[in-house]
Formats: structure tokens, C-alpha cells, sequence
């Protein structure tokens, strides 16, 4: 509730600086008609715009290993640990109860008297006597002789001296509100009104509205050449009538005088309307203030300190790096089988970079600059795939599907075409082909499914090379690749699913398992929990050890065994901690839990100890990698990873020795530069070195 009324200030700032645009610029304009739609758009707008939020995104990279010593250090401190554990218990303020009632009871006052007016006008209908008009309205007359005609929807309303007089005027008003429709900007307006109850500029351009709506009728009146004196006079007779109905048009409504000097009135010159550009830089201001900058946090498994402030060495390397992290699948076609085993390069600047081959589902990720080129090989042939900017934007939603046909000896791309895959889901276990009833079946390229029907039957849109995934409780699910040759041949896909085996471990299940809290809780439970071994502190033993360990149906943790060990006193580590975990929440496969092997990587690294390579790509099965820091006396100084015979480093204009970088608090930093071209290197007059890194600190 709080946050719809923070919502609700926003829209009263809103209406009140549109209204007040209005009373300044428009007000005194003879442009009836659009001032009217002026008045109705921003009362909509208002509520439209604080909706409509311009969302800005920091990217801020933090180091999984959260510097797991003391308490998490800087980074995590212990009030803040607890405030993930403890939830707040603090009383909600008596205002934050009040407000809520008070707005609730206005709106429902304001609302009941809208229905009640409504009610009323409609319950004055029904007891009238109806005539019909030829041009669809309807004169309902009525036995109060002192009730002011109005009209509503369809229906003029008259007392019956007014209805036996006919008097041309009075009808023509009316109709000209029916014509124009006034009656529905009054419903409009009169809920909104609920729920701005509380603002006085809302009432105000209520009232201004009701006002345009005569002005309107009043000129459909003048032009049918109705004298605007006897017209004038007719609306002073009137103005003592009986009124009371708030969505009713009354030819006595609104302020006479206002009426009769606006007929007066000359009309404007329609150079005038130019002021509505004045709303631009209104609705583009409400724009920007309602705009808000998101920080993504991302977790990088880098080797980059995990504090608040990055080391020196951290910010050059990130300077120095301009590659991104590329996944590709690559599939044969027709079949849409992923393909294990196929050779991928990354050539940059004529120079393979880097070498590596397809595994499971022919997936592969690859670090690749801008401007380099991943070549594929399938058997002799080669496929080449150029890195872009836009390659870079579609890989930031997901992998990237390199798909091979065989068409004439050569290897080309699929063509993308999208198609219908159908066929039938059946149970494997069972006795003949048992169909499934209400499996479903996920394009995971679209993310849109389909629900098998009462004979096990699907038929789902997909492009060559899709994965088809198909699921139900219970069952193991299954997976296919989408072949446009195969559907179009008139082929029907059979699919087998099996049930599920509750001993098996499982790699990645439905549900996965999660630990007591979830993310938020489990890393600072590791890092606080970790230790570094002294013993191996002091002989400046470092490195990863990855361990694995199985999260069983009740929870439990049990098999936690290292895979990659280091050392007798790190690998020890490592299993205490995993062995120590609380219970999990296990994971499920079709609804029942399952056990669920697990990978857990933890870097034990000396703050001046050589960097240690980063984590290839990390799968659902794996928790974010943990770092401990250690340290290491008497170990040799300077900064690992920079060649002193290949870079030179400048201060603010000063050429330094690497040594100096030590002496420099990474707080100071304003910006680095990395510059490796020749010609670059050579206006500064640096000679004999590849590269050069420019540090400028902030000015005191």
C-alpha cells in the first residue's frame, strides 16, 4: 500500500503542473475542442508517466569469494550479516497505518457519491416519460417544475413546461453535449477524481472540464444562428434551476458570467495553439525525474580482491582486458543434433588466441575481443563467425545456435525459417506406447510451450536446431533438436519419456536444490566459515580446490570428496566446510526430491602471491566460486602480471617504475588507460616497450 501511495504523490505533482500549464497557457483561449482534449490527456498522462520509468544500469564486478577472512572484512561487515539472517522486527510507524485508512475512506466516499449520482439520474430515467427523437436521443420529461434540463448519455432531461414550450435553444444545448459526448469525460474524470480526492488541482480541472463541456454546447448552440442575446437571456432564466447531479450537462451548469464572456469572446489566433510545445520539456522533465539507475552487480570468478576498493593491479588488468565471454551450440542439420567434439578457434589479428572443442550439447563458451574471428571445423570444412557488437548483444540474451547443413558438398548456415514440429509424448515404462495427457513441451530458443492433448499429441512452432524440451511429473525430461526437413516431410517425432529414478544423482533437476536463505545466505556463510590453513599460509601454498559433494532427498549432505586437490591442508579445508553445511532444501524432479551432486570451487590465494587463472564457464550445478585470503611475509614485492621490460607506467605525466604503483591508494584513482598501438606509444615518446598504462589520480 505504501508503494501505490507514493505512486498516487507522484501522480498529484503531476496533475497539479499539468493543470497549472493549463491555467496559464490555454485557459482564456477560445480553442474549446482542445483544451478539451488537453484537459483529458494529462489527467491520463499523469497517471501514466510515474509508470514509465527510464531504467539506467551500473554495472558494478564483485569477486564471488567475498574476502572470506574476519567477518567478510569491508565488504560484508557483521551488522550486515545479521540483518540477512535477523528479519526486522522494528513497529510500522502509526502514519503508515493512518494514511492508508484515510486514503482508503476518501476514495470510497468520492466513488459512492459518483454512484450515487449516477443512481439518481438513472432512477429519474426510468420514472419519466420518454419520447424518442428521430436523431436516436431520447426527451424523458419529468413532473418538477423547477429541475434545470441536462442531459446524460442519450437522454435530454426537461421539466414539462420546457418540453411543451420546445424551445429550439434548450434542446440544442443538450444535444450538442450528447453529440460531443461530454457525458463519458465526466465518467472518466469523476474516477479519477476518486482517487485524487485529496488534491485541490484535480477538483479544480474537474471543473474547468465541465466548464469547456458548456462552452462547447454554447457555440453548437450560436451556430445555428440562434441570437446570442435571447440565448444569453435563457441562460439567466435557467441559472436559478435545480441541479445536483454531478454526471449530468445542465444548460445551467458552470459559471454564467464566465459563459457569456466567452461568447463575447474573440476567437484566438491559431498561432496561439504553438504553446502546447510547452508540454514537451514537462513531460520529458517528469521523465527524468522518474528515471533511476540500477547497479547490476555481477559476480566475476576473476582474481581480483574481493574488497570494496579493487587493487591496483585489479583496475590495469580490467583496463587491459576488451574480450567478452561468447556461448555458441553448434548442430547438424536436418537432424538438429548437437555435435560433440568440434575443434573452435578464436583468431584475432591473424593469431589463434585461443583453442578449445564442443562438449556436452555441442555447447561451447569462448573469450573473444571485438573484431576477432571463431572458426569451426567439421571434419574438412570450416565455419567462421565474426565478433560484433551485435553478435555480443545477442549472446547477452543467450546462446548462439551455429547450425551446419549438407547441401552440395559445403556447409551452410540453417536459414532460420520457422516451422511446426509435431508428433506424440508417450510413456516408455509402460505396456505399449501409452500416450502422456498434459505434457508439456518448451522451445527453449523462445521460451514458449505447448500442453500434449488427450491422445499425447503436440504440435509447438520452431526454427532448424531449436531444443525441443519435454517434461512432466514424474518423468525424466527429454530433450530433441527441431529438424524443418524432417516436420516438412510430413515426419511425426515419437518422444519417449522415462520415469524417474530417485536414486539417481542428478546434475541439474526442475527444482534445484537451495541452501537454508538461499544465495544471499550461503556465500557469506562459506566465506565466514573459511579458513586459511597457517601452515600452508607460511610456505605460500595457494591455489583452487574443487570439491563435490551430494545434496540427498531429505537435505543432507554426504559424498563430499575433492576432485582437483592442491594440497593435504587446503583440500582439508575445503571438506570441512562443505561437511559443516546446514541442511539444504533438496532439489525435485516432477514434484518429488532427488539428489543432486554438486561442484564447489574455493581459492585459497596470498594477497602478493602470482595470480591464478579464472574458473572456465560456470554450470547450475556449481556454486560460486569462494575465495580466502591469505598472507605471506617476506614475499618478493611488486606487481605480478605487469612486465616492467615491456609496459611503461606514467602517473599524471610522470614516467615511474613499477614499484611506484605500490605506493598509490586505489581510492585516488580517477581513471587508466591502456594504450598498445605504436603510433600512440610514439607521441608520448615511449620507445622500446609494447604497451603503456596511463594513471591519472583526482585532483586534490
Amino acid at each position: 500500500m505504501d508503494d501505490f501511495l507514493i505512486y498516487d504523490a507522484k501522480v498529484a505533482v503531476l496533475i497539479a503542473t499539468f493543470y497549472m500549464f493549463y491555467r496559464l497557457m490555454l485557459a482564456r483561449e477560445t480553442f474549446h475542442r482542445v483544451n478539451r482534449i488537453v484537459l483529458l490527456l494529462t489527467a491520463v498522462a499523469s497517471f501514466v508517466l510515474p509508470l514509465c520509468v527510464i531504467t539506467m544500469h551500473e554495472t558494478v564486478i564483485m569477486d564471488n569469494g567475498l574476502n572470506g577472512l574476519d567477518g567478510l572484512n569491508s565488504l560484508v561487515t557483521d551488522s550486515e550479516l545479521r540483518e540477512i539472517s535477523e528479519p526486522h522486527s522494528a513497529e510500522t510507524p502509526l502514519w503508515q497505518r493512518v494514511l492508508p485508512v484515510l486514503f482508503i475512506i476518501g476514495m470510497v466516499a468520492t466513488l459512492g457519491h459518483t454512484l450515487l449520482s449516477v443512481l439518481k439520474v438513472i432512477r429519474l430515467i426510468h420514472r419519466s416519460e420518454q419520447h424518442p427523437q428521430d436523431d436516436g436521443t431520447i426527451i424523458c420529461v419529468t413532473g418538477n417544475a423547477d429541475l434545470a434540463p441536462f442531459s446524460w448519455l442519450r437522454y435530454i432531461v426537461m421539466n414539462r413546461s420546457d418540453y411543451e414550450q420546445a424551445d429550439a435553444a434548450i434542446l440544442a444545448h443538450e444535444r450538442g453535449h450528447i453529440r460531443l459526448r461530454h457525458s463519458w469525460d465526466l465518467l472518466l474524470v469523476d474516477t479519477l477524481t476518486a482517487l485524487q480526492w485529496f488534491n485541490p488541482a484535480m477538483w479544480m480541472l474537474r471543473s474547468d472540464l465541465r466548464a469547456i463541456h458548456e462552452y462547447e454546447a454554447d457555440g453548437a448552440v450560436l451556430s445555428l444562428g440562434i441570437n446570442a442575446r435571447q440565448y444569453q437571456y435563457l441562460l439567466i432564466t435557467k441559472a436559478a434551476g435545480i441541479g445536483g447531479y454531478s454526471l449530468a450537462n445542465g444548460i445551467s451548469h458552470s459559471t454564467l458570467k464566465n459563459r457569456i464572456n466567452m461568447m463575447l469572446h474573440k476567437k484566438s489566433r491559431r498561432s496561439h495553439l504553438l504553446k502546447l510545445l510547452a508540454l514537451i520539456p514537462i513531460v520529458g522533465a517528469a521523465l527524468a525525474l522518474n528515471a533511476k539507475t540500477v547497479t547490476d552487480v555481477v559476480y566475476a570468478n576473476n582474481d581480483t580482491e574481493a574488497s570494496e576498493v579493487p587493487s591496483i593491479e585489479s583496475m590495469i588488468m580490467e583496463a587491459m582486458a576488451e574480450s567478452e565471454d561468447i556461448s555458441f551450440r553448434v548442430v547438424f542439420m536436418p537432424e538438429g543434433a548437437p555435435i560433440e567434439g568440434v575443434p573452435v578457434e578464436v583468431i584475432d589479428k591473424g593469431k589463434t588466441i585461443q583453442k578449445t572443442e564442443t562438449v556436452d550439447m555441442g555447447e561451447v563458451s569462448v573469450n573473444a575481443p571485438i573484431g576477432s574471428t571463431v572458426r569451426f571445423t567439421l571434419v574438412d570444412k570450416v565455419k567462421d563467425v565474426k565478433v560484433t557488437k551485435e553478435l555480443l548483444a545477442k549472446s547477452a540474451k543467450g546462446t548462439i545456435t551455429v547450425a551446419f547443413n549438407l547441401s552440395g558438398g559445403e556447409i551452410v548456415e540453417s536459414d532460420g525459417e520457422t516451422f511446426m514440429a509435431e508428433g506424440t509424448v508417450y510413456d516408455n515404462d509402460a505396456d505399449g506406447q501409452s500416450p502422456i495427457i498434459g505434457a508439456v513441451v518448451r522451445n527453449t530458443r523462445t521460451q514458449k510451450g505447448v500442453v500434449t492433448d488427450r491422445e499425447g499429441r503436440f504440435s509447438i512452432e520452431a526454427a532448424s536446431g531449436d531444443q525441443l524440451v519435454f517434461s512432466y511429473a514424474g518423468f525424466e525430461p527429454f530433450t530433441l533438436g527441431a529438424s524443418k526437413v524432417f516436420s516438412e516431410n510430413g515426419s511425426k517425432y515419437i518422444v519417449p519419456l522415462r520415469h524417474v529414478d530417485s536414486n539417481k544423482v542428478y546434475d541439474v533437476v526442475e527444482e534445484m536444490p537451495q541452501f537454508p536463505g538461499g544465495v544471499a545466505a550461503m556465500m557469506p556463510y562459506i566465506a565466514r566459515s573459511l579458513r586459511y590453513p597457517k601452515e600452508a599460509e607460511q610456505n605460500g601454498i595457494q591455489g583452487r580446490v574443487i570439491a563435490t559433494f551430494i545434496v540427498e532427498k531429505d537435505g543432507s549432505i554426504s559424498d563430499a570428496h575433492v576432485v582437483k586437490p592442491i594440497d593435504p591442508a587446503l583440500d582439508a579445508e575445503a571438506l570441512r566446510v562443505v561437511n559443516a553445511m546446514p541442511k539444504w532444501e533438496p532439489g525435485k524432479q516432477g514434484g518429488q526430491p532427488m539428489r543432486v551432486k554438486y561442484t564447489i570451487p574455493v581459492t585459497f590465494r596470498l594477497d602478493n602471491g602470482a595470480p591464478i587463472p579464472p574458473m572456465a564457464e560456470q554450470s547450475l550445478s556449481q556454486i560460486a566460486e569462494a575465495v580466502v585470503m591469505g598472507h605471506q611475509e617476506n614475499h618478493a614485492s611488486g606487481k605480478s602480471g605487469i612486465d616492467p621490460e615491456k609496459t611503461s607506467i606514467i602517473i599524471d605525466g610522470n614516467a615511474v617504475d613499477i614499484e611506484a604503483l605500490n605506493t598509490i591508494d586505489p581510492k585516488t584513482i580517477e581513471h587508466i588507460e591502456v594504450l598498445k598501438s605504436k603510433e600512440s606509444l610514439e607521441k608520448l615518446g615511449i620507445q622500446g616497450k609494447q604497451s603503456a598504462i596511463i594513471i591519472t589520480t583526482k585532483k586534490q
